[in-house]
């Protein structure tokens, strides 16, 4: 009995001991400060030294190019920073940037390249300096040019290597398939081979290098091997423009515009302009477009044989704008009397017309179709009937019936045939030799049709022009003759697609179409598909008048009460900009809340909940002079939503804290390789009128706001950023279910294009 009291007791004293280190560990955060501002520092004017002046000297030597003035005013940098050592004081940092204002004024560019490789071999650069002169050592033209050759081989070279050895090694868990994988390299090889452009893209990268660097140096010893190489390239630059050219010309004619193919072809004879081809492409071309302008000549004029007779014709003519009845039987009189004659398709032209007006849409479809099929020399009526007949705009019906064929077919011939189910692949290549580069593929086409067999009754019909043209027709015709066909597979058609909305709008214009239960199912999923799209639209306006449509057709439902509560939220926090400032940025680069930017308590920044903490969301921008701090949750957990204070600051407040913004985003793009530039036209509108003071008034249109976010290195790329490995060579694991085979390789790693490469496509 006393041992177990005991044992209670100490129960009891270890169970208060947790509580009181858990009620330890849980600390609270506190509430958030009434003011998290501190009182601006007043900043008294610099006072300039010795120092500042020289340097004062030696931009104006720069600027005038006094190379003597600027050596010297360089050496009195160096004294300073030597009496300043000498006194246990640091150095002015001047120094390495008037060495680097020396350099700039060496005429020959191979030379200041040279002495700004010796410059960032110092140890005293700042990381602003060492990082422009990094760049200004590796911008040699003639370096980059070898670079791009050197890249150029590899990704010739290397393709047809990893082309050889991915058959090679895929083929080893099924030998049976390795000839044919070879002879799929093997082709794929060739095509690669037959389809380069004589002149790469890194090769042209190459010859704008060759031309800098002849224009900058004229004298130097390697500007006439420069010049060989010029002219070489250039050469093979017209051959691949003459090239480019023909391919599409040759492209132009099989799709029978000839007009296309005839500009092509004059362009390459501009580039190489005793070329065969070009020539009699060109011929081709021009015979095509002559054939093409004597049809439309014919086209356009009247036939000498078929005069007609305006006092007959009269009457019709004025009846069809004024009495339908009455042009009917004019039509039908005027039909008598021309049976058997070249002129008997006019009035059968009309009476299709107005039986198509009375909405004997069968009947005159029909009619129309008779017409066309005439003779174009003994009928003047048989191209209007054509066109009448072939446009998707008057004839949607047709469109469509043909549109649902061909996707259905499309999807047959995907099951049999695979990536050949819309003819031999094109390789620029005669049509026979196109077939004949794909017989190795044959094989496996064959093996994946299980494969696809059981994808076949999951995929639906990629092509979007069926739905397109039911729509039309129904919109034309909502009560025509095929409206009962057209409907139901529209409605099957928006449900296979995803389009809730769609579909039930069509099902609600329809009464009968569905019943009440799938009616109000279809409500609901509508509903919610209208308000997710509402709320993933970036602009505040157009998400606001998604949000009230969809409170407002969708009322009753969940996803319509919740489009009425986003819309309040939206009315209720809205503001004109909202450029966050994450905690991450803020640390980073403190200057932008220090005393000389915002100037915020420190404590909201030392890690310590318990006297309030900035929240990870940081602070925003919100238009005007307002700005809004986010801090920590009264549960202090960082997950939690955070507790939000605004304060209007003043104009010089917010102009310090842009500034030292710019400058720290400035700063960051200078010295890290990783940082690239975001755009954003409104951020910087509104920053620029901060800085200047006058955002006294808000900018409110919806269109002039901005969602940017400033965010740390770390929080853009992660605690590890991502680097490629300096092999030059991968190991690859790769399978297929198409054929079962199985197998690793090695792969030559290709070097990547380089930024500026979509300038020499």
């Amino acid at each position: 009995m006393i041992a177990s009291r005991r044992r209670q007791r100490y129960t009891a004293v270890l169970a208060s001991a947790l509580a009181v280190v858990c009620s330890a560990c849980a600390t609270p955060a506190a509430a958030p400060l009434s003011n998290p501002l501190e009182p601006l520092p007043e900043l008294a004017a610099a006072v300039p030294e010795e120092a500042d002046r020289i340097a004062r000297d030696i931009a104006s030597s720069l600027w005038l190019g006094d190379s003597e003035t600027l050596s010297a005013r360089a050496a009195a940098i160096s004294a300073i920073d030597a009496d300043r050592t000498q006194a246990g004081e640091p150095a002015t940092g001047l120094y390495p940037y008037a060495l680097d204002a020396r350099n700039a004024l060496i005429p020959n560019a191979v030379a200041w390249r040279e002495a700004q490789e010796m410059l960032l071999e110092r140890r005293d650069l700042d990381s602003v300096l060492h990082a422009r002169l990094e760049h200004d050592v590796a911008d040699d033209p003639l370096a980059l040019a070898e670079e791009r050759i050197r890249d150029a081989r590899v990704r010739r070279w290397g393709g047809y290597a990893n082309a050889v050895t991915q058959s090679l090694g895929s083929g080893i868990s099924n030998p049976t398939l390795l000839p044919l994988k070879v002879a799929q390299a093997l082709v794929k090889v060739g095509v690669q081979a037959h389809l380069a452009d004589e002149l790469s893209l890194q090769e042209r990268q190459a010859l704008e290098h060759w031309k800098s660097f002849a224009r900058e140096n004229p004298g130097a010893e390697e500007t006439a091997d420069v010049i060989a190489r010029i002219e070489s390239a250039q050469k093979r630059w017209l051959e691949t423009q003459r090239d480019q050219s023909l391919r599409s010309a040759r492209a132009a004619l099989e799709g029978g515009d000839s007009h296309t193919a005839a500009s092509f072809a004059q362009r390459a004879l501009r580039h190489i302009p005793d070329d065969e081809e070009a020539q009699e492409l060109l011929v081709e071309a021009d015979v095509r477009v002559a054939r093409w302008d004597e049809e439309r000549a014919r086209s356009l004029g009247a036939l000498p044989t078929l005069q007609t007779s305006a006092a007959a014709e009269g009457p019709l003519w004025t009846a069809l704008w004024q009495d339908g009845p009455k042009a009917r039987a004019l039509a039908e009189k005027l039909l008598a009397t021309r049976a058997d004659t070249p002129l008997q398709d006019e009035p059968r032209f009309v009476l299709a017309t107005l039986s198509a007006e009375r909405g004997e849409e069968i009947a005159s479809w029909a009619a129309f179709d008779a017409l066309a099929e005439a003779d174009d020399s003994e009928s003047n009526m048989a191209r209007h009937a054509r066109t009448l007949v072939s446009s998707l705009d008057t004839n949607p019906y047709r469109g469509f019936e043909f549109a649902r064929d061909k996707a259905q077919s499309d999807r047959v011939r995907w099951l049999f045939l695979g990536p050949l189910a819309g003819g031999a692949r094109d390789r620029d290549l005669p049509g026979p030799v196109e077939w004949l580069a794909e017989i190795p593929s044959i094989v496996g086409i064959v093996w994946g049709i299980p494969e696809r067999l059981i994808q076949f009754p999951f995929t639906a019909a990629q092509r979007r022009s069926p739905g397109v043209l039911a729509r039309r027709y129904l919109e034309q015709n909502p009560e025509g003759a095929h409206a009962d066909e057209v409907r139901p597979w529209l409605l099957g058609y928006e449900q296979r697609r995803g389009n809730d909305v769609g579909a039930y709008q069509l099902a609600r214009s329809a009464p009968g179409l569905v019943d009440a239960e799938e009616l109000e199912q279809l409500r609901s999923d509508a509903a919610r598909q209208a308000v997710d799209v509402a709320l993933g639209e970036k602009r505040r306006d157009v998400r606001l008048r998604l949000l009230r449509g969809a409170a407002r057709e969708f009322s009753g439902t969940e996803a319509g009460q919740e489009a009425g509560l986003a819309v309040r939220r939206e009315i209720r926090e809205y503001s004109p900009q909202q450029i966050r400032i994450t905690r991450g940025f803020i640390e980073e680069n403190p200057a932008v809340t220090g005393p000389e930017g915002l100037a915020i308590r420190r404590e909201l920044l030392d890690g310590e909940v318990d006297n309030g903490e900035l929240h990870p969301q940081g602070i925003a921008l919100l238009g005007g002079r307002i700005i809004e701090f986010s801090f920590l949750a009264a549960s202090g957990d960082e997950d939690d939503e955070p507790e939000r204070v605004r304060e209007r600051v003043s104009k010089e407040r917010l102009a310090r804290t842009v500034a030292w913004l710019g400058e720290s985003t400035h700063q960051e793009l200078r010295t890290d390789r990783d940082a690239k530039p975001e755009h954003d036209a409104n951020r910087d509108g509104y920053l620029e009128r901060a800085r200047l003071g006058a955002v006294e008034r808000p900018d409110l249109r919806p269109e002039a706001g901005s969602t940017y976010t400033y965010q740390s290195l770390e929080e853009r790329f992660g605690v590890v950023r991502g680097r490629e490995s300096l092999l030059p060579v991968e190991l690859v694991l790769q399978g297929s279910f198409t054929d079962f085979t199985l197998g690793a390789f090695p792969r030559i790693r290709l070097p990547k294009q380089t930024p500026d490469s979509v300038l020499y496509r």
